[in-house]
């Protein structure tokens, strides 16, 4: 049987912190925003609660290679573009995603139930400087 979920003061905190964003945000950046308004709040219990959140649905979790995780208020499927000089992380509407998707159920054979797409790259403020640099 599924755990009932009980949606406390902090977790409320939490999950607005993450929906009100403007961008994806890492734990410790969503602790400090939450303790502005709760000074008792602990970083394991931001941690444990954005793992929650994510678990439930009611956030996105997204794991990069440097290990930081971010979180995404936007739970529709949509996907991402990440810069990996300055870790810049955007959302991108990319129906041919969508399309792959289709493509990897027929090829597969697999019943694909969600799929999440990160476009990796350089961002254009990153270009500019390499090109500056490179002058």
């Amino acid at each position: 049987m599924e755990e009932r979920y009980r949606n406390t003061v902090q977790r409320q905190e939490i999950l607005d912190a993450v929906q009100t964003a403007d961008g994806h945000l890492t734990a410790g950046e969503i602790f400090e925003r939450v303790r502005r308004a709760d000074a008792r709040i602990a970083y394991g219990t931001v941690y444990r609660t954005l793992h929650l959140l994510a678990q439930r649905g009611l956030i996105q979790e997204l794991t990069f290679a440097d290990g930081a995780s971010r979180y995404d208020g936007r739970v529709e499927r949509h996907d991402h573009v990440h810069c990996t000089e300055c870790g810049l992380l955007l959302d991108v509407e990319a129906p041919e995603a969508l399309m792959a998707r289709h493509v990897a159920a027929e090829r597969s054979g697999f019943e694909i139930v969600s799929h999440h797409t990160v476009f990796v790259g350089r961002c254009p403020a990153c270009r500019r400087g390499a090109a500056s640099a490179a002058m």
